[in-house]
């Protein structure tokens, strides 16, 4: 196990795996950058805007290569994002969209421009930039986020840790799980990748967790490790009645395992069942999550 695993681990507890995005995700990312690096050395050398040398000429191929990258723009700082988002119930619209409009704004002054001298003069300053950006934003910036990304599933808890600066942490006890959906494109079933969210009870709701290889080996072995928690958990309760004095039981440790354990199944169980009658149709999802909150406001009073 990583050095991030066992720092996050408490006294006793086992870490079962930890891991990174898949490398598959990266690789698109390169191979997205090496291509923009390619067009960029056409349009400083072959392609170059400028007033044509032969009058009425159009240069078909600054026009092919400012297009392309257009669309690889809006691609992955537009649509991307929102393709991630699938399932989330909180979805985040700024990103994208002020991606798609500094594409648009960008596009639209190259092409605009593309027969301007001054314009042919500042044009390998403005090609550099560019150049800086595709490095950066399409190389350097998805490496450190794999890189610093951790999932890491324990007996006890799932912990996905990110951020290269700023530390990101969630934290989802195994009792608290509630049920594990995935989904994968066309690309991720080639490479066997894909996303999970992990709906969980309480506070957690809905969590996604992205890139993750073998995800359905994954969702089985989490749901495996749920499982076993919860038999150890109602395995160490005493089974027999706690004693009385004045007609009240008393407050042992072991009357409070058994009935945490009791109130967890109870707990997962009845999740269990609306999450079924919601996915049925019996249920939409205003009624499902009152529902859900009657359970959990009952459980507590108990």
């Amino acid at each position: 196990m990583g050095e991030r695993a066992s720092e996050m681990l408490a006294s006793g507890e086992e870490a079962v795996f930890d891991r990174r995005h898949s490398l598959w995700e990266i690789w698109r990312n390169f191979l997205a950058g090496i291509a923009g690096v390619v067009a960029l050395v056409l349009l400083l050398t072959r392609f170059k805007p400028g007033p044509s040398s032969v009058p009425g000429e159009t240069n078909w191929g600054y026009i092919a290569l400012i297009g392309l990258m257009a669309l690889l723009s809006v691609f992955f700082f537009a649509l991307r994002p929102l393709l991630r988002q699938r399932g989330q119930p909180d979805k985040k619209y700024f990103l994208p969209a002020t991606g798609a409009l500094l594409t648009l704004g960008g596009w639209s002054a190259l092409m605009w421009f593309r027969n301007s001298r001054g314009f042919a003069e500042l044009w390998t300053l403005v090609a550099w930039a560019v150049f800086a950006v595709v490095m950066v934003g399409w190389l350097l910036l998805p490496l450190l986020r794999w890189y610093f990304t951790h999932f890491i599933l324990t007996d006890r808890k799932l912990i996905l840790s990110s951020g290269v600066l700023n530390k990101q942490f969630k934290v989802i006890p195994l009792d608290q799980v509630n049920d594990i959906s995935g989904s994968q494109n066309v690309w991720e079933r080639i490479f066997n990748y894909g996303d999970l969210v992990i709906e969980s009870a309480g506070e957690f709701g809905q969590q996604p967790f992205t890139n993750i290889g073998n995800p359905r080996e994954v969702r089985a072995l989490i749901l495996e490790r749920r499982n076993a928690f919860l038999q150890r958990r109602a395995a160490g309760a005493p089974t027999a009645s706690p004693p009385t004095v004045v007609g009240l039981p008393l407050t042992t440790e072991g009357a409070v395992r058994e009935a945490s354990a009791a109130m967890d199944l109870e707990l997962v169980e009845g999740l269990r069942k609306l999450d079924e009658l919601r996915r049925s149709g019996a249920l939409t999802e205003e009624e499902f999550q009152r529902a859900k909150k009657e359970l959990l406001e009952k459980l507590e009073g108990q």
